[in-house]
């Protein structure tokens, strides 16, 4: 089983590349530390696959003390292709025996010297993030490593207060739907739902912030509901979707980002009750 992580024994942190994977169970904890290997599906893999490092997101299958967290570290040795069925000989009916899988050979696994918790107890698939990230990080959403622009929005929403996730799917599936590790993968980005990169709730709604310079502006009022959803617009189909959405332009929220936190607690007056 994982052993507690000696700092000694990594590089200094910087930008070495970690991917955060996801453990849907207790059993594929043992697998990674007991064989020392994971697998992803070649055909649902994330495009940032290369990594350093895999850290392993565990989900509400462990114990209470256990679940919702990353605990645990693995320097990536070697990345190979092999079918499924000669990854897991006893298990040649699955519906995906057949299909190619990256295996992934790790190093010892190591228990981070401090868990870092999802706040929401949210469902993850995969983070791509830096070994500095990681071991400075309080808690999931630090992890995510979208560039300055993102960070600076970040930290002013931190200091106001604002409780917000980053990076989450439209349709947030919950965390628990999940009990095979062939599954995990499948939740990925949509064509045409990119992730919201800042999402706020309330107890009457959501807000989706979405850094996006050419959807930033003003819609026309000639503008009607029918035209945005007949042309396929963002805008109309978060709201179809249960979210309030704020399109940020990038720029104009790095030079002014007090003026783009006033949009969003706008969004969030509107969706009333919006929790502390």
């Amino acid at each position: 089983m994982p052993v507690s992580l000696n700092l000694d024994d990594l590089p200094a942190p910087g930008h070495q590349r970690v991917l955060v994977a996801v453990l849907p169970t207790p059993a594929d904890l043992t697998r990674a530390a007991e064989e020392g290997w994971y697998r992803v599906p070649v055909a649902r893999a994330p495009a940032q696959m290369g990594a350093d490092y895999l850290a392993f997101y565990q989900t509400g299958a462990f114990a209470p003390a256990d679940r919702w967290q990353i605990a645990t570290l693995a320097a990536v040795r070697r990345v190979s292709i092999a079918r499924r069925v000669d990854l897991l000989p006893a298990e040649p009916q699955h519906p995906r025996a057949h299909d190619e899988y990256y295996r992934i050979e790790l190093g010892p696994l190591w228990r981070l010297p401090q868990p870092i918790p999802s706040r929401r107890l949210r469902r993850i698939t995969f983070i791509p993030t830096t070994l500095a990230r990681l071991l400075s990080a309080r808690e999931i959403n630090d992890l995510w490593d979208k560039g300055t622009a993102q960070d600076r929005l970040w930290s002013a929403l931190l200091n106001a207060g604002l409780e917000a996730e980053r990076q989450v799917p439209w349709d947030e599936p919950p965390d628990d739907d999940v009990a095979d590790l062939d599954d995990v993968w499948g939740v990925a980005e949509t064509p045409g739902q990119p992730p919201i990169d800042f999402a706020l709730y309330g107890r009457s709604g959501r807000v989706a912030v979405i850094y996006a310079a050419d959807l930033a502006a003003p819609l026309p009022a000639t503008v009607s509901p029918r035209s945005l959803r007949e042309a396929g617009d963002q805008r109309y189909a978060l709201a179809a979707a249960g979210w309030t959405p704020v399109f940020l332009d990038p720029e104009h929220c790095w030079r002014q980002p007090d003026a783009c936190l006033r949009e969003i607690t706008q969004a969030l007056a509107q969706v009333q009750d919006a929790k502390e």
